[in-house]
């Protein structure tokens, strides 16, 4: 007896490949979410899966258990696509992370300059009559002067400063000056017998600052950018 629900010619039509279209739809999905830098790695996610569908897709299609040949290639090459493209993303947005760490860290002018020399080539505080001099191009001289001695002089460059303590006036320090934009302070107080204390900051031999306080412990301050 002839089986009534036999299709014409004999042989059922092969059955569409569902994997195909789902490797596809992933594919293009994951393209779309690797671009985006904080979600991107759902489109590495969501390209692997659409090469293991799309692998799947293709082998079935071979086999002649599925119809849809060209859209399983499309899935499995869209799966590629994917995956390759949020890699490229995320090796481009670490790299970017790394440079602003090292800048954060390092910071503007961040390199420790070299101790600064006295005319003898020594390191050290400038006494006497060095105090009166005017720095050359890439110099910065703080000066204090006054009688007697200055209980603290804090003195630097940005975020970077140092400190002499019951420094005999006139005292000055010599340091390199930095290119372009940069905020140089200088501060210190008088000692007990009083009197007139100044401070003076040098640049490239422009008085960047100057300001004069007198009396016991009297606090005296310049400070200033350099640049604009």
């Amino acid at each position: 007896m002839t089986d009534m629900h036999q299709q014409p010619g004999g042989s059922a039509a092969a059955p569409k490949n569902g994997m195909g279209i789902t490797a596809l739809v992933l594919g293009i999905v994951g393209i779309l979410l690797a671009w985006i830098p904080i979600i991107g790695f759902l489109g590495f996610v969501l390209g692997i899966l659409a090469i293991i569908f799309g692998v799947i897709a293709v082998v079935r299609a071979h086999k002649g258990t599925a119809t849809n040949m060209v859209m399983s290639y499309i899935g499995l090459a869209a799966g590629v696509v994917a995956l390759v493209v949020s890699i490229v993303v995320f090796s481009a947005l670490a790299n970017e992370v790394g440079k602003r760490f090292d800048n954060r860290n390092t910071g503007p002018g961040g390199g420790q300059s070299a101790p600064p020399r006295d005319e003898q080539g020594g390191p050290g505080t400038e006494q006497g009559d060095g105090a009166g001099q005017n720095g050359g191009a890439g110099q910065v001289i703080y000066e204090v002067t006054g009688s007697g001695t200055a209980g603290s002089v804090t003195y630097g460059k940005g975020g970077q400063t140092s400190q002499d303590t019951d420094a005999e006036l006139p005292w000055s320090q010599r340091a390199e000056a930095s290119e372009g934009v940069e905020f140089y302070s200088l501060t210190a107080q008088n000692g007990q017998e009083g009197g007139e204390i100044t401070c003076k900051i040098t640049v490239d031999g422009e008085v960047l600052a100057e300001n004069t306080s007198n009396g016991p412990n009297a606090l005296v301050s310049c400070n200033g950018n350099t640049g604009f």
